[in-house]
């Protein structure tokens, strides 16, 4: 089942028993039960490939001077822009409208937008304007904010039968799903095949 990607997708089909699993799931979400992660992908920054400059951390003086984008709204790398007094530079913020995000960069409607990276990474080749993603780099906010996502597959809150028939499959088809992302173009992290113990993850 496709739906727009929202907090509704875990109220009206995981909870509703519409759906049994969702993908695509950052680590760590509340009120679900989550596999081992199959993949680590960084925010990252992306912008016009045509642009004379490459902006690859939020130290950059040249943020200073650019229209930017940032998604989600709150969330790290917003905090990371806000605390170095980076906010008025901020012209736009995305919550699950992505698309719209790398269309705006490629318009030149904004100079950089920071978002996560698989999406980012997928459509920055096939604009008619080529866009390139960088990885926000370090690879940590100071002190231990983390610049990347982990990403689960989550099943119903408890359904732990489930989720360890899930872990099994990740585990069993590791190579399979890496080669996968990999043909998407997506920009990965090194993620270290994950090993099943007796009794589950």
């Amino acid at each position: 089942m496709w739906f727009p990607a929202s907090e509704a997708m875990v109220q009206e089909f995981l909870r509703t028993g519409e759906c049994d699993i969702l993908m695509g799931v950052p680590d760590g979400h509340d009120g679900l039960t989550s596999s081992l992660a199959y993949m680590r992908s960084p925010f990252v920054f992306l912008q016009r490939s045509d642009r004379p400059w490459r902006v690859e951390m939020f130290d950059d003086p040249r943020l200073k001077e650019l229209k930017i984008g940032i998604q989600p709204p709150g969330g790290p790398t917003h905090d990371a822009l806000v605390q170095r007094g980076l906010a008025a530079q901020i012209i736009e913020m995305y919550d699950y409208e992505l698309l719209t995000a790398v269309n705006d960069v490629e318009s030149g409607h904004i100079d950089v937008a920071v978002l996560w990276g698989p999406v980012a990474g997928y459509y920055a080749s096939k604009q008619a304007i080529p866009l390139v993603a960088m990885p926000v780099t370090p690879e940590f906010e100071p002190p231990f904010t983390p610049m990347f996502l982990n990403m689960v597959i989550a099943a119903r809150r408890g359904d732990e039968s489930l989720r360890d028939l899930i872990d099994v499959a990740i585990v069993e088809k590791w190579e399979e799903i890496q080669a996968v992302l990999q043909e998407y173009e997506l920009p990965l992290m090194f993620l270290a095949q994950p090993m099943l113990t007796m009794g589950g993850n």
